[in-house]
Parts: C-alpha cells; structure tokens; sequence
C-alpha cells in the first residue's frame, strides 16, 4: 500500500558513502524549509538509474530516466511531509525502543550480531546510521496510525455487505495473494548478462532479509506491469501461476519471502500477502478477515487524502 512505501522508503533507498562526493550538489526541492539537495536525490536513485539505463538507451527512453528521477523525488518529498508532522506532534522513541527494534530485525532474519553488521556494511551502512533510518522509520509508521488507523471504523454492515458479496469465495479453493519483483532478461542475453541480473536480485533479496521493505524496493528495482500497483499480483488458485513460482507461493506463510525464482520470464522474488484456506476458516474468521481487508482499504484511501492535504498547505517548489 501506498504508506508501506512511504514509511519504509529510507530503508529500501540506503546510499553508499561515495555518491555525495561524486554530485556537484544544487537544491533540487524545497519543503517548508527543509531542502533536498541533487546529491541526495542522486544517492537514492543511483541503483535505479544505473540498472535501468541500458535498457532505457536501447528504448531510446531519455524522458523514461527523467520520469524515475522526477518519481523518487515526489517520495522524498512526501517522506520530508511525514517527518515535518512526526516533529509537529512531538513523537520520539527511547534509545531501549530502538534497540529492541533492532533485535526484532535480526530475530526475524535469523542473524546473530556479526551476521547482521555485515549485512549493514555491504550496503554502506554503520549500526548508528541504520539506527537513525529506524527510528525515522518508527516515527513514520506511528505518525500513519496516529493520524490515519486510529480514525478508521468499520462497521458490522459495511462487513455485512462485504461477505454477502463475496459469499462465494469464502467457499472456494485454498487461494493466495501475492507481490513480486521482477527482474526481465532481455532476449538475446548471454550467459554473462543472464549472470548479473541474478546476482542482481539476489542483491535486492539480501536487502528484504535485513530489514528493508519489499514494497518499496518493488517500486525501486521491478521491471514487472505490476511494479505500478507496488508489486501486488492479486489473488491466485493453485495451478494459475507458473510452476516454479506455484510452489513457493502456496508452501509458504502470510509475511514469508520466497528465494530468487528463475523462470523463462526472468528472474522472481516473491512476498505471501495472504493465504485462504476456505474450509479451515470459521464464520467468525471469515468475518474478521473481511474486516480486516475492508480496513486496508480504507487506510490506503486515507492516506492519499491525508498526504494530498499535507502537500496543499505545504510550501513546495521544485527546481529538477
């Protein structure tokens, strides 16, 4: 959903330390005082652009690496909105909070200490730095259930209604919904290009197993349709998907993260977004997952209205 992209976005966009030396540095937009500055903007978009720019040459497709560049900016000026309102509303963290996110991380990856710094220093990053991304992550995501969950109800007829219209599927085979990044061979590739575009995403799977957030690293690096709708491919029965990737998807669990899949159409990453099993679930289940399906919806809804609002009393000029 569009916040999971918002809130995670510093995490998915970690910069190397040798871009900003590199970048004759310019404002390149300036957000209720705040500015972003070329080299900034450059260190977050480098691994897009440099990935992509082949294939945009090939496409003839100069405006397609503007475009990029022009929607990573847009992302970094909602995340300096969201961090203005975290300020507005006082929101911190203790340094005890931040350390029990940090062992949460690596308890869910499965990384003692070592594993983990090593992790943060192939992408550039000190323990302090990752820290402060964190703690900016957390300020993000409490800001988005302060000011957008904490609103949101939904009511036993707006649940109602929902299972009543989808009765049906409630009585259909095991389905699963599913997220994907996509990395595309481009036909006529040797063996050495077929090389690097999987060390390429085994790269960005190194990147979900430390932490960062999968969707935001959907709009980043896939080069599936679905990159636009942030990797979400809806819902599937078994058999509907292509085998390599019917395997994985139905053997893992909600949250769960496949390895790197090759295929004939590239090479996939895939995310669980949720899994039914029909004859497993209780009317109460049923219900409730309704309600929780009805509630995303209203919190993406919401946040697009919330996020325009900050940017219409917002005092924004752009200069890219």
């Amino acid at each position: 959903m569009a916040a999971a992209l918002l809130i995670a976005v510093i995490m998915a966009l970690s910069p190397g330390v040798t871009a900003a030396a590199e970048t004759v540095d310019r404002i390149v937009a300036v957000v209720n005082g705040d500015i972003i500055v070329l080299s900034e903007l450059r260190q977050v978009s480098r691994n897009y652009i440099d990935r992509m720019s082949e294939q945009f040459k090939v496409a003839g497709g100069d405006e397609q690496l503007r475009e990029a560049e022009r929607r990573i900016l847009d992302q970094l000026i909602e995340e300096k909105l969201v961090n203005q309102e975290a300020d507005r509303l006082a929101i911190t963290f203790s340094e005890r909070e931040v350390d029990l996110a940090v062992k949460e991380m690596q308890n869910r990856n499965r990384m003692n200490d070592a594993q983990f710094a090593a992790v943060l220093a192939e992408e550039g990053l000190t323990m302090p730095k990752y820290r402060e991304q964190l703690t900016s992550q957390m300020k993000k995501a409490r800001v988005i259930d302060q000011e957008i969950k904490s609103r949101i109800q939904v009511s036993k007829e707006e649940v109602d209604a929902y299972y009543e219209k989808h009765a049906d599927d409630f009585n259909a085979e095991p389905e699963v919904r599913i997220q994907q990044i996509r990395l595309l061979i481009p036909p006529g590739s040797g063996a050495g290009e077929v090389s690097r575009i999987q060390a390429q995403a085994e790269s960005i799977l190194a990147k979900i197993k430390a932490g960062e957030d999968f969707t935001a690293l959907v709009g980043l690096y896939s080069q599936d349709p679905t990159a636009a709708a942030g990797g979400d491919m809806g819902i599937f029965k078994r058999g509907e998907l292509l085998p390599a990737i019917d395997e994985f998807a139905f053997s893992m669990k909600p949250g769960e993260v496949s390895p790197v899949i090759r295929t004939e159409g590239g090479f996939h990453i895939v995310k669980v977004l949720g899994k039914r099993e029909p004859s497993a679930l209780s009317e109460e289940e049923r219900r409730a997952e309704v309600k929780d399906v009805l509630f995303s919806q209203k919190a993406e809804e919401d946040f697009k209205v919330w996020i325009a609002k900050l940017r219409k009393k917002a005092y924004i000029e752009v200069n890219l």
